[in-house]
């Protein structure tokens, strides 16, 4: 049951790239970023340690099941509501972003609102399905899509395009002050953990997450890549021209061996199932976190017909992330994404210390 845990930090870890977190660290190479990263790591894995050790004392509950244990429904309703709008603006970014690649880098004539409406028809339909078939989903989703991720990634290391004068250049530069925006942006890589907060009710009793210490070395590991690896291929300065930098990354090498030269195709196609795996995901958490608001709905891990109100939901989210489309553009969605992750840093580590001081009150009374 632990690879459940790792599926969903194995998932966000790697989405990162999606969600413009290289952007905005590159931004500040000069300013802090490198400092940020470690910041950002060790932020990372102390919320993960303190969020799976307060969950590993309410086996088979998700996060509305433990508030309502603790908490009035006149609190505890809002709280759902404002973590189901966070949930969902992650992955509609996300999703957003990539309708976008695809009309840049596939076909730039067909409008990418289209796209974005066949993307959202897949990822509503997904995401109305139960807990444990979306647990499912991912799961074999990672185990398809991890290895060619694995592997571009490798290529990118070992490629002898990689300046690695230019990564040392912008290393030099850890002393500088963190800043805020960096911070929360690095810290995103490791927010895996708070997908716990509806997979938890798939643990069974007397469940402990184990290897956690592999969160930090993996963590740091996928950060730094995201990082500095476009600066080895592109620069110190030209790096910053690239609104989709690791799509430019990945369109810098090639395969010599092999039925795909350009190891773009393969990216973009490993990244649009990424995406809507996360997006699916993302989306059947904040229907689960609206639905716990009516105290009628009944908690279910798994069911045979799919209830109405799961259709409803998904459909209002497939009809929202077209309206954040049509209405916001690249460079305002880029803007908006970065007071996003700060305001869901500030978010995450309140709802985290909540758990864990609830997690302690029922250690005492055990």
């Amino acid at each position: 049951m632990t690879r459940y845990f790792f599926y969903n930090f194995f998932l966000t870890s790697f989405v990162n790239l999606m969600l413009y977190v290289p952007h905005i660290l590159i931004e500040h190479r000069y300013s802090g970023a490198v400092s940020s990263m470690l910041i950002s790591g060790a932020t990372g894995t102390l919320l993960t340690y303190a969020y799976t050790a307060a969950l590993a004392h309410f086996p088979g509950m998700g996060l509305p099941e433990i508030l309502r244990a603790y908490w009035p429904r006149w609190l505890v309703s809002p709280i759902m509501v404002y973590v189901a709008i966070i949930c969902f603006v992650s992955s509609t970014i996300v999703v957003a972003a990539f309708a976008i690649m695809i009309n840049r880098f596939f076909n730039p004539e067909l409008n990418p609102l289209v796209i974005l409406c066949l993307l959202v028809i897949a990822c509503s339909y997904a995401a109305s399905r139960s807990t444990l078939s979306v647990q499912h989903i991912i799961e074999v989703g990672l185990l398809l899509n991890a290895p060619i991720i694995f592997f571009v990634l490798f290529k990118m290391v070992r490629s002898p395009q990689l300046n690695w004068d230019a990564i040392h250049t912008v290393a030099n530069f850890v002393m500088v002050r963190p800043e805020l925006g960096s911070i929360a942006a690095g810290v995103f890589v490791f927010t895996g953990f708070f997908n716990l907060s509806i997979f938890n009710r798939l643990l069974p009793p007397n469940f402990s997450y184990t290897y956690r210490w592999l969160v930090p070395i993996f963590g740091m590991i996928i950060l730094s890549i995201s990082f500095f690896v476009p600066i080895g291929f592109h620069g110190t300065e030209a790096v910053e021209e690239y609104l989709y930098v690791w799509s430019m990354t990945a369109d810098s090498i090639t395969l010599q061996y092999g039925f795909i030269e350009r190891v773009l195709f393969l990216f973009l196609i490993v990244y649009l199932n990424l995406s809507l795996i996360y997006t699916m995901s993302c989306w059947h958490q904040a229907m689960e976190f609206i639905k716990s608001c009516f105290p009628k709905l009944k908690m279910a891990t798994d069911f045979e017909e799919t209830p109405v109100i799961n259709y409803m939901i998904c459909g209002v989210f497939a009809i929202a992330a077209v309206f954040y489309l049509y209405f916001s553009d690249e460079r305002l969605e880029f803007m908006f994404t970065r007071y996003w992750l700060t305001a869901m840093l500030f978010s995450y580590i309140a709802i985290v210390i909540s758990v864990f001081m609830l997690s302690r009150k029922e250690r005492k009374s055990a």
